[in-house]
């Protein structure tokens, strides 16, 4: 897991670099959905900063932009297979 969390850390803090993969009319464009948001807000979750009530679980579902990301990102991580690593417990509640 801890692979996984760095990989979430480094997304989290990146500019953006995989945003250019998504057309500019793409519902992806929502800030709160690109994979560094999506990243930032799994962090948050698993420090207990957030909490299931608060509807990130919800939220951390919604991965269109970060499967339109996979292989567009200059680091070449897969964030969903990181969010998968670190939340398969949250999603079994």
């Amino acid at each position: 897991m801890s692979s996984a969390l760095d990989t979430l850390r480094t997304c989290a803090f990146c500019p953006n670099t995989c945003r250019p993969s998504h057309s500019a009319a793409a519902r992806l464009q929502i800030e709160s959905q690109t994979p560094s948001a999506i990243s930032l807000l799994a962090l948050a979750f698993l420090d207990g900063l957030l909490d299931e009530d608060s509807g990130v679980v919800q939220a951390l579902r919604r991965r269109e932009a970060v499967r339109e990301s996979l292989g567009h990102c200059s680091y070449g991580l897969d964030i969903e297979a990181a969010l998968n690593a670190v939340l398969e417990p949250a999603d079994k509640r």
